[in-house]
């Protein structure tokens, strides 16, 4: 028995036990039978009017069950869009983050980049500085040897010119 079955049964039982103490009564007065016809046509009214409340009552039923049914479709139709912009958001955020982590690795590789560079500037610069160091010193020994070169030359000629006047 389905859960509409149930209301029906009750309302027909109950319709039954109702018309149980009229038909009696009937038989037992030994009323005409067009007062036992006009009764039992009541009592066929009374149970219509209840079968069609039963029958509206069921259709309400019903008719909830669906509009339920429709809610809870329109509420999960919902959560699907909310969960969807919410998976939405997150790969943006990872792909703004992947973005700002690319430029980071750019900028640190410039700046890594300019440090070589600025490193290699430097130290072209120190060997330079170095070279002319070098040749300075060079020079500066050249002058000292050319200097001790002349006096010596000097000395050797007083000393020649000693020796031719003494």
């Amino acid at each position: 028995m389905d859960l509409f079955g149930i209301p029906r049964a009750a309302v027909s039982t109950s319709l039954k036990l109702a018309r149980l103490p009229l038909s009696l009564a009937s038989s037992l007065l030994g009323r005409s039978p067009a007062d036992a016809e006009r009764e039992r046509a009541e009592t066929m009214r009374r149970a219509a009017r209840a079968q069609a409340e039963v029958g509206r009552e069921e259709r309400e039923r019903e008719e909830q069950a669906a509009q339920r049914r429709r809610e809870q479709a329109a509420q999960r139709e919902q959560a699907a869009k909310q969960q969807a912009e919410e998976d939405r958001r997150a790969e943006q955020r990872r792909a703004e983050q992947a973005e700002r982590r690319r430029k980071q690795a750019a900028e640190r590789s410039a700046a890594q980049r300019e440090e070589v560079i600025e490193c290699k500037a430097k130290r072209d610069e120190l060997e330079a500085l170095e070279a002319e160091k070098a040749a300075l010193d060079e020079r500066e020994e050249a002058l000292t040897a050319a200097d001790e070169a002349e006096r010596l030359e000097a000395a050797a000629t007083r000393a020649k010119e000693r020796r031719k006047g003494a």
